[in-house]
This record gives C-alpha cells, structure tokens and sequence, in this order.
C-alpha cells in the first residue's frame, strides 16, 4: 500500500507529516523510527530546499508492505546538497538530521529529478 500527501512548505506541517506517517504504520514495530526520520527528511527540506520558502510545498510519501517500509519526501531543491562529514559538536542546534537517518533506517538515499529531489529512508523488521 501507498499513501501520498503534499503540505505547505511550514514548520507547522512537520507535526502533521510526523502523524500521517504515525497513521500509516501503527501496527509495525518499526513506526517510531520511521516517524522520527520522517521529521528529520521533512525538516531538512524545509531547511535546505525552496520548499521552505513562500508558497513551497512538499510531499511525504509512505509504502508499507510485508516487513517492509519506504518514507519519501520530495520538493523541489536541486539536488546539490553536501552530506556532513563531520557531527556537529555538542553545543551546535543544527547538523544531526542525517545522522540521524543513517542510524535509525536500515537504507536510505537521495534521487534527483528535473523537477526536485527526494530523500528516502526503508525499513525493515521480522516478521513473527
């Protein structure tokens, strides 16, 4: 199954994408995870990409299938970002939002399009 929702590009909207997700996977072990890193996907985006500007959106997309999950947000950056190579220290606000992602999902990846960029993070758990 797949469900898609597109938000204003507002911090206001990383609670209600944060729910969406939370709705689609409430029954998997995995849920709080791919919740958390969907906040972090979607707050970058807003961050780094036009999506946080006047008018930007962006779009959450959530793939559930046996043992298996797929968070996607797009918008429409360029594509050009620049993975930190380095974790911020520990006073920095900033800096972890990719760290984050690359602990708490079992992959994840960036595809860019003529129309924007999408950032993608899959899950995976046992199936008892």
């Amino acid at each position: 199954m797949e469900w898609t929702l597109t938000y204003p590009g507002l911090p206001a909207m990383v609670p209600a994408a944060r729910a969406f997700v939370r709705a689609m996977l409430e029954e998997t072990p995995r849920a709080e995870d791919v919740e958390l890193v969907t906040s972090e996907l979607v707050a970058n985006s807003l961050r780094h990409t036009p999506a946080g500007l006047s008018g930007g959106t962006f779009t959450v997309a959530v793939t559930v299938r046996h043992g298996w999950a797929r968070v996607a947000v797009t918008d429409s950056g360029s594509g050009d970002w620049r993975h930190a190579a380095s974790r911020p220290g520990d006073d920095e606000e900033y800096g972890r939002g990719l760290l984050i992602v690359e602990v708490c999902a079992d992959k994840a990846g960036h595809d860019v399009a003529e129309d924007g960029q999408t950032m993608w993070a899959e899950f995976t758990w046992r199936i008892r």
